[in-house]
C-alpha cells in the first residue's frame, strides 16, 4: 500500500509550500528574518538538480538558524513522492511509491484506466536523474498541457532511462512518450522494455512531440523501463505522459 505522512503546516513548511490565504496567515503563520542561500547547489542521484517553483522558475533555498529550506514538493516528486496541499485543514500529504502499485478499487476485466498514484509509481533505476513532475511549464506541448508525467533529465547520445511499476495483473498498457530538447529540430529514439531487456516498443520522436505506444505485456509483467537517446551535448528531457497513458487488465 501507499504510504502517506501527513504534516501539519507550520513555519519551515508554511513557505517551502507557499500558499496561505490572509485569514490562516493571521492565525499561523510567524514573521521571521531569513537569507536567501545563492551559493548553494544540488546533486540528484549524482547529476546537477535546480529546484523550482510551481511555474517552473528557480526556487533559491532558504536559510534560517542553521536549517536549509528548499521547496517540498520540487524535493518530494524529484524523488517519486506526491505532494498534495489541503488549505482548509493546513495539512500537507506526502505519498510515496509502495512495493505494489494498486488500485483502491479493481476495474473491470477489459477496462482502460488512466495513469495514476493508485496504479502506476516510479522506481528507482541506477544513476538516472528521474521521478515525477507536475511542472505546468515542462508539460506544456505545443498548445496541450498535461498534469503529470515521469520525467528523466539530462538526456543525451549517452542515454537517459525512467522506469516505472504497474499494478499486477496489467495485460495491455498505453504509454504516451514526450521529448523535449534546446535543439529545435533535436530528435530522440526510445524504447521501451521489461526488466528483463526485452523491447515492448521502441520509436523516434521530435523536440516538443509525444507519441502514442500500445503495449501487449508478457504475463507477470509489472516493471517497465524506457530509454532515451537525444542529441550529442544536449541537456533533453524525456516524458511518460499520465494524461493520456493507461492501463487495462
Amino acid at each position: 500500500m501507499k504510504k502517506k505522512m501527513l504534516l501539519t503546516a507550520s513555519l519551515g513548511l508554511s513557505f517551502v509550500l507557499g500558499t496561505v490565504t490572509a485569514s490562516q496567515a493571521a492565525s499561523t503563520l510567524e514573521k521571521i528574518q531569513a537569507n536567501l542561500n545563492h551559493g548553494l547547489t544540488f546533486l540528484l542521484n549524482g547529476e546537477a538538480w535546480t529546484p523550482k517553483d510551481a511555474n517552473g522558475a528557480k526556487a533559491t533555498p532558504i536559510s534560517y538558524k542553521g536549517t536549509t529550506y528548499v521547496p517540498l514538493r520540487a524535493v518530494a516528486e524529484a524523488t517519486g513522492a506526491e505532494v498534495k496541499f489541503d488549505g482548509a485543514k493546513q495539512q500537507i500529504t506526502i505519498s510515496t511509491g509502495s512495493n505494489q502499485a494498486e488500485a483502491e478499487t479493481p476495474n473491470k476485466q477489459g477496462e482502460r484506466v488512466p495513469f495514476s498514484v493508485n496504479n502506476v509509481s516510479h522506481l528507482k533505476w541506477s544513476y538516472f536523474a528521474s521521478g515525477i513532475t507536475r511542472n505546468k511549464a515542462d508539460l506544456l506541448f505545443g498548445e496541450t498541457q498535461y498534469e503529470t508525467a515521469f520525467i528523466v533529465n539530462e538526456v543525451n547520445s549517452a542515454g537517459q532511462g525512467v522506469a516505472f511499476k504497474v499494478k499486477e495483473g496489467t495485460k495491455r498498457v498505453g504509454v504516451l512518450v514526450g521529448f523535449k530538447s534546446p535543439k529545435s529540430d533535436g530528435t530522440a529514439t526510445y524504447s521501451i522494455a521489461d526488466k528483463d531487456g526485452q523491447a515492448l516498443a521502441t520509436g523516434q520522436i521530435g523536440n516538443g512531440k509525444v507519441v502514442n505506444n500500445e503495449l501487449v505485456l508478457p504475463a507477470g509483467t509489472t516493471e517497465l523501463y524506457v530509454t532515451f537517446k537525444g542529441p550529442a551535448g544536449e541537456k533533453s528531457t524525456g516524458y511518460i505522459l499520465w494524461d493520456e497513458s493507461w492501463l487495462e487488465n
